[in-house]
């Protein structure tokens, strides 16, 4: 919930802002990058910045081709 309230503040400044995940494949690189201690976990970043332009409309199939139930 923390995410999401820093992600509404923040564009509520105007800001544009993205969620990335880590790949635990990716974990020893970035700790050496950001000299993050070996002892954190990384789970994710958001970044965030001015927006340039607006993102393109993404196109999805109906949902009755993406989701099935099962009963």
């Amino acid at each position: 919930m923390i995410q999401f309230a820093i992600w509404t503040e923040l564009a509520n400044f105007g800001l544009g802002v993205n969620l990335q995940h880590y790949n635990p494949l990716i974990d020893a690189e970035i700790k050496k990058y950001f000299d993050v201690p070996d002892s954190w976990k990384l789970v994710a970043q958001m970044v965030f910045g001015n927006p340039i332009e607006s993102p393109a409309p993404i196109e999805k199939l109906p949902i009755e081709q993406r989701v099935k139930i099962f009963a």
